[in-house]
């Protein structure tokens, strides 16, 4: 048998070791995968040039397999996100429209409160007008009161000047008096005199007891009156002080549901672009799993001296040479330098939503690094992200580097690790320049400090 069916033959075998069996999943997983070194290995000790050409055809073929199964898993991974971000979006719109509810409510109730208090403030100044009309009665029933206390002394005046006059005849009853008369002119002017004296006696008595009861009357009236005046004005002012804190602390709930109503909003509206942009992101997966790419050249090397398939290029960080991205934990070299004002899984002071990576706070236009080897599948302007560059670096592992002013790399560029992609900034309407740095895996975001090296 001759050696060139023999090459062929073990490319087909090895062919078959790399690329799992679909039609028997159990013997596939049963096999142990080879290793790129085994295919190097074998394009060493095969020499002859149809061995060589089958061997590039297996390698040609399989680059495009491999890219066709990760769209196919980016594109699984980005449906289940869509779906769980349209389940976070319907709960989102019914908490907004609850919360617009109960703003309603709240602000009938402190439209209610407001007409209260007013309605208190009439009451209120109807009674001051109605104590101005009591205090001035009082004033013209003590002016009343004066002038009978006038009347009152000149009738006591004159009751004890007939009491003197009585007295200065011996006290003798008024019979008596005039019998003893000793002239009749005396006794007709004596008698006209007692009789005078007696009835402006009780016409003086009368008056001063009328007048006495009208003022003790009144003067008790006037009182009473001003005493409830007083308690009144006591109860309105204590009705609209609860009132008035009633309604400072109504408005203070419409506010708190405002905020909170907005901050619901831009919710929505992040999902709502999250939505539009994973969409995007899967229209643009399915065109990339159609279209056929070619695959980088391989080179197939003469002797063991020189370089295999695969070997690492030179790259700007020699500690990560080499290395599969999900080796990496721990060992990347930060993007740029600068402090960290948002982590991952923290609050956004807007509300609303949480950090899914990390903002690094950088002059405008300081140098933005590549973390690892990989390749720009994305670079372009993205709403909320500003200027944005996404590497892949495989194994289903992206990078992100947003908000940037300049982009340096364009899609489908080799970068390695250490490289500058781009200078910071504050596109995207950042309101402070920096780096947003995102880390994901199988489409979710992970924490980028477990990766970076800080030191």
């Amino acid at each position: 048998m001759s050696s060139t069916p023999i090459c062929v033959r073990s490319a087909a075998t090895i062919w078959r070791m790399k690329t799992p069996s679909r039609r028997q999943p159990q013997r596939s997983q049963g096999r142990a995968k080879p290793r790129p070194e085994d295919v190097t290995l074998f394009a060493a000790t095969c020499g002859r040039p149809s061995a060589a050409l089958a061997l590039m055809l297996a390698l040609a073929v399989f680059p495009a397999w491999v890219a066709a199964e990760d769209a196919s898993g980016r594109i699984a991974s980005s449906r289940s996100d869509l779906d769980a971000i349209k389940a976070r979006l319907r709960s989102a719109q019914a908490e907004v429209a609850d919360t617009e509810t109960t703003h309603a409510e709240a602000a009938k109730a402190l439209k209610q409160a407001d007409v209260a208090v007013s309605r208190i403030l009439r009451r209120v100044r109807e009674l001051v007008r109605e104590r101005k009309r009591a205090d001035a009665a009082v004033l013209k029933v003590e002016a009343a009161l004066r002038e009978t206390e006038a009347q009152v002394v000149t009738g006591r005046a004159a009751l004890a000047s007939w009491l003197r006059r009585y007295y200065q005849h011996g006290g003798e009853p008024g019979v008596a008096y005039l019998l003893s008369a000793r002239e009749p002119n005396q006794l007709a002017r004596d008698a006209f005199y007692l009789e005078q004296i007696g009835r402006e006696k009780q016409a003086i008595v009368t008056r001063l007891r009328e007048a006495m009861a009208l003022q003790h009357q009144q003067q008790t009236e006037a009182e009473a009156r001003r005493a409830e005046v007083v308690r009144l004005e006591a109860v309105q002012r204590r009705e609209m002080a609860d009132l008035k804190k009633e309604r400072a602390r109504r408005g203070q709930i419409v506010a708190t549901l405002s905020k909170e109503l907005k901050a619901q909003k831009q919710v929505v509206a992040d999902l709502q672009r999250d939505e539009a942009r994973l969409r995007a992101l899967m229209v643009e997966l399915e065109k990339a799993r159609a279209r056929p790419r070619p695959p980088p050249p391989v080179a197939i090397p003469s002797s063991p001296g020189e370089p295999v398939v695969g070997a690492s290029r030179e790259s700007a960080d020699s500690s990560t040479r080499g290395k599969a991205f999900s080796a990496l934990r721990g060992q990347l070299k930060p993007p740029l330098r600068g402090a960290i004002i948002g982590r991952f899984g923290a609050d956004r002071a807007s509300g609303g939503t949480t950090w899914k990576g990390v903002f690094i706070r950088a002059n405008s236009g300081e140098e933005v690094h590549a973390v690892a080897d990989g390749e720009v599948v994305f670079s372009d302007w993205l709403r909320g992200f500003g200027n944005l560059i996404i590497i892949d670096h495989g194994q289903g592992y992206l990078t992100v580097y947003g908000n940037n002013d300049a982009l340096f790399k364009s899609n489908g560029v080799r970068v390695s690790a250490g490289e500058v992609l781009a200078a910071a900034g504050d596109s995207g309407g950042n309101p402070e320049p920096g780096l947003y740095f995102e880390i994901r895996h199988q489409g979710r975001p992970v924490d980028p400090m477990e990766w970076i090296r800080l030191n």
